[in-house]
């Protein structure tokens, strides 16, 4: 096993002290929903929200999952491409989760008011959504970037009892993700547009930098 690299190991170690401070700092006082992204006509907004978010997460589970995902995935994909690339596809990726999560809740919204107008004709109350939190949209991104460079690696996910190379394994979660975000089923609290996001940000991402690459190795070779 290899020395963790610079940038992943920052990351597993912000997710963890903020992970603490979700615990801690009501003991304090402080209310840790003020580090959550709320969307941004809500009175709760904060700018910040947009970073502090993605170290936040919803219980010890959600933690875990996207701990583990992060150290698997990223591991080989800074050491691949490099710690400034890394973050990058990182928070770009989870900023792409953020833009697909507030599009899906802006439809909603739409359509809900689309509804309640002809109903309601002295108004309606806002509606009001819970707040974002979690770095899975980021993880998506690092996880399809992962995929697209090394398609044929073979993979054991948590509940497939078989190893299951990345091009087909990464897939099926997104398009996982599709079918119960356009689903909207109840009692299901998973912002899946937010993955959406992150995986096709990240893919985008892997795509630009392999055609940027190319032209530079082509402008030195010829």
């Amino acid at each position: 096993m290899p020395q963790l690299p610079p940038a992943l190991k920052n990351l597993l170690i912000v997710m963890a002290l903020v992970g603490l401070a979700q615990v801690a700092l009501p003991n304090i006082g402080f209310n840790p929903f003020q580090l959550y992204l709320f969307y941004p006509d809500s009175y709760q907004f904060r700018i910040w929200q947009l970073v502090t978010h993605i170290f936040c997460h919803g219980d010890i589970g959600h933690f875990i999952f996207n701990g583990i995902a992060l150290f698997s995935f990223g591991l080989i994909v800074e050491l691949r491409l490099g710690s400034t690339r890394f973050l990058q596809l990182f928070f770009v990726s989870a900023l792409g989760a953020v833009l697909f999560h507030f599009a899906a809740m802006a439809y909603s919204l739409f359509s809900e008011v689309h509804t309640l107008i002809p109903n309601h004709l002295s108004g309606f109350e806002a509606i009001q959504y819970p707040p974002m939190l979690g770095a899975s949209g980021a993880v998506y991104g690092v996880m399809v970037a992962f995929a697209v460079l090394y398609p044929n690696e073979t993979l054991l996910f948590l509940f497939i009892p078989y190893p299951i190379k990345a091009k087909y394994l990464v897939p099926i979660m997104v398009g996982l993700d599709v079918v119960l975000g356009l689903g909207s089923f109840s009692g299901d609290n998973v912002a899946h547009f937010a993955h959406i996001g992150g995986a096709a940000t990240g893919l985008l991402m892997i795509f630009v930098w392999k055609r940027l690459d190319r032209r530079r190795y082509n402008r030195f070779h010829h």
